[in-house]
């Protein structure tokens, strides 16, 4: 059992697991409160964390690399979509009707 102490830090831990659940399952709306809640909880914490919080900032930094590496994923992914939409419009556009661009002119005699 951790000392009260640690709480607020383990409280840190659970708030960037709970990023990592919500990057991963795409909930991006979900994403400004919990970082407005964890600011909150930052701002509260002492500049110098106490001995018995090192487990559970070891545990937020590892989790902090993962959101961190999730966030990179769905970039990527991202991108890759983009560019499949870009190359399916230009396939797309191969298919359209050719437009004339000659300028109508009547003549008349």
């Amino acid at each position: 059992m951790s000392p009260p102490e640690a709480a607020p830090y383990e409280t840190l831990a659970r708030s960037i697991e709970r990023e990592l659940e919500l990057i991963g399952g795409g909930s991006f709306d979900e994403l400004a409160a919990l970082h407005a809640e964890r600011a909150a909880l930052l701002e509260s914490l002492p500049p110098i964390p106490p001995d018995c919080a090192r487990p559970a900032l070891q545990r937020a930094a590892l989790i902090s690399k993962r959101v961190e590496i999730e966030i990179m994923r769905r970039r990527e992914a991202l991108l890759l979509d983009a560019a499949n939409v870009e190359r399916v419009s230009r396939t797309a556009r191969g298919y359209a009707p050719a437009v004339d661009n000659r300028p109508h002119v009547q003549v008349t005699a």
